[in-house]
């Protein structure tokens, strides 16, 4: 058990979702934390979670996937959820018996705020009502589709690096750290606000209305094209896209 399943699972707790959670004993140390602090059962094995839960939600790192799915016998109208990034269906398919059910889902650390926008695929009720309880579910009917998408759950880890340079930057004898980040990251979360509230308008027509001739924001976007600032995050998400082509 990683950090995906603990912050999906205080996530669930936390939203309000009071079904029994059987804990795979993998990770010993996050099993306690969550057996003592979120209602969680800890299994004797891998096995024995798959025996006595109605779904069952595999979180492993892509490289132990499938050999952690080897040998499992599932129930008969079970639902296996994947979170694993880049194993798609039909590779969890040759692990499985042919008549499982499977849904991948891709939550980010923010489900455990309950704020975690989580893609689906294939979509599925009972899935969707699950990762509402850690923010909202996002229903695909494309696996390409999924695949593409998952690729902003990495992406949005990069977030929290930029804050702490915006953070470090605008911060000094005038502006504590602190006060600092409460501004950032505030403004962060107003401008996605605004984006969502206006989806009649793209991110960057936003930013054009915003930053017009003759403001600072301009002065400031204006060096960032010109010193070619966004195209790293460009040549990231590509970089990002090859890799998970790379594991099918």
């Amino acid at each position: 058990m990683g950090e995906l399943a603990l912050y999906t699972i205080k996530g669930l707790r936390r939203g309000g979702y009071g079904g029994p959670i059987l804990l795979s004993p993998r990770n010993r140390e996050k099993a306690l934390l969550l057996q003592q602090e979120f209602d969680c059962e800890i299994a004797a094995d891998n096995q024995a979670v798959a025996s006595g839960s109605d779904f069952v939600v595999i979180a492993t790192r892509p490289a132990h996937c499938l050999d952690c799915l080897a040998g499992i016998e599932f129930n008969s109208g079970q639902l296996l959820i994947s979170v694993v990034a880049g194993i798609e269906i039909e590779q969890l398919r040759t692990m499985v018996p042919a008549d499982l059910q499977i849904v991948r889902a891709m939550p980010v650390s923010s489900a455990e705020a309950s704020a975690s926008p989580t893609l689906i695929y294939p979509d599925n009720e009972f899935v969707r009502e699950l990762f509402d309880y850690c923010g909202n579910a996002i229903a695909v009917d494309d696996e390409a589709v999924f695949t593409q998408g998952s690729i902003l759950a990495c992406v949005y880890s990069w977030f929290f690096a930029l804050y702490q340079e915006l953070i470090e930057a605008t911060g000094g004898p005038s502006l504590p750290p602190e006060l600092s980040a409460q501004l950032v990251m505030g403004m962060a979360r107003g401008a996605a606000e605004l984006a969502l509230a206006n989806p009649q308008q793209s991110p960057g027509e936003i930013a054009e209305a915003i930053a017009t001739e003759g403001t600072f924001s301009k002065l400031g976007l204006d060096l960032l094209r010109q010193q070619q600032a966004f195209d790293p995050w460009r040549e990231a998400c590509h970089l990002l896209e090859r890799k998970l082509a790379a594991i099918d």
